[in-house]
């Protein structure tokens, strides 16, 4: 008895011996293959103000975003993965802005296209620095900010390549001499605009900011009453030429609608960034407000570059209508990190590999026409200027 049970024994340790090493070598071969295997699902986060002052914006974000990566999924090769949008909503706010990186960080997400606002990116450089996220900033333009870390990347013109173009054309246009200038100073990239426009004025000679009015709004607050100030603007001695606006997509909404209540129609507008969004906002309670409004703008839905061309027809066909240049900004964004992801070899991509191939684009094809990054990520093309004519903006002609 005792030598069977010795025997059966022995039998079931040799079994088990076995076994374990079946399991471990097979543990082993499946280790090792996941090593090597290309991920069949990448996921894009968007960080976007689908809520609050900014929602206008943000749902043209979302929109832009998703068709992106529709139009990247119907291009991939075969086997390549597939991509998918996680969003996440700002709520228009810097606290938000962090929260929704946060809640990207925790799904896996190292991929993200956004903020919307210079002052929300700036907030967020720490955290995406800490987190090494490849942050695409498809909107926001004040000066710097790039230079801050080596994870954003910003698609669309800073004010620093901006304000030249803009002052040298708005000022053969109108041939201004005093000119007014109304800020919202408790925004990053509006303080920033200011101080490039004047900076650029300051070179021009005979020209001279004869008034300065501004008011103080973080991105979360509703806009003011600009009364005060637009009076101030308006009533200035020697009486302004040009009146030059530097605020946020609801501050640009306030402004047109509350100097057309006062019955400001003499006065010429030059407004950095002014959107088409905020055309047709301002054209429901007052069609005639934003007429004649001078832009100075990254891209125009009536360019005649065919890749921008192709965009504004496939967005025609999705959405049936032409797109906003928050839209157009953000497709630019999207496209542009899609197309880094897709050049790096599908057993490498990592966020590493992918801010490299980021930070070697150069003179890529783009609905801007020619796109580069710099050496701090900022973008490199050739800046608009346009006048905006019944519901969409033209290219401001000689």
């Amino acid at each position: 008895m005792s030598h069977t049970f010795e025997t059966s024994f022995s039998v079931m340790r040799i079994i088990f011996i076995c076994l374990s090493f079946v399991i471990f070598l097979s543990l082993s071969a499946c280790d090792s293959s996941s090593s090597n295997q290309q991920p069949s699902q990448i996921t894009i986060g968007l960080a976007a103000p689908l809520t609050g002052t900014s929602s206008r914006a943000g749902q043209d974000m979302r929109t832009a975003t998703e068709m992106a990566v529709a139009l990247a999924n119907e291009d991939l090769e075969e086997g390549a993965p597939t991509f998918r949008l996680a969003v996440e909503d700002t709520r228009s706010t810097t606290e938000g802005t962090e929260e929704a990186f946060r809640n990207l960080i925790s799904k896996g997400v190292v991929f993200v296209v956004g903020p919307y606002s210079s002052s929300n990116t700036n907030h967020i450089i720490p955290l995406i620095d800490e987190t090494r996220v490849v942050t695409i900033a498809p909107a926001s333009a004040a000066q710097g900010l790039a230079a801050k870390s080596d994870w954003l990347f910003r698609t669309s013109l800073t004010v620093d390549v901006l304000m030249p173009e803009g002052v040298s054309a708005t000022q053969k246009y109108l041939d201004y001499k005093n000119v007014g200038v109304l800020t919202n100073a408790g925004d990053h990239f509006s303080q920033n605009a200011e101080d490039k426009f004047i900076e650029e004025v300051g070179q021009l000679s005979g020209v001279s900011v004869g008034m300065k009015q501004s008011y103080n709004r973080p991105g979360s607050d509703p806009v003011p009453d600009l009364t005060p100030q637009i009076n101030a603007l308006i009533n200035a001695n020697p009486k302004l030429d040009a009146l030059f606006f530097f605020g946020l997509t609801a501050d640009r909404h306030s402004f047109i609608l509350q100097a057309h209540e006062l019955g400001v129609t003499d006065l010429p507008f030059v407004i950095t960034l002014l959107s088409t969004s905020d055309i047709r906002s301002a054209r429901e309670s007052a069609p005639a407000s934003t007429e004649g409004i001078l832009v100075l703008q990254v891209w125009i839905a009536s360019s005649n570059h065919p890749a921008s061309q192709a965009y504004v027809k496939e967005h025609q066909s999705r959405y049936n209508g032409t797109p906003s240049d928050f839209s157009a900004r953000t497709f630019a964004g999207a496209d542009l990190l899609l197309r880094a992801i897709m050049e790096v070899t599908p057993d490498n991509i990592s966020n590493d590999a992918v801010r490299e191939q980021l930070a070697m684009m150069r003179n890529v094809d783009t609905i801007y026409g020619p796109f580069s990054f710099d050496d701090d990520g900022d973008a490199e093309y050739t800046p608009l200027v346009g006048i905006v004519r019944g519901a969409s903006i033209e290219l401001l002609e000689d």
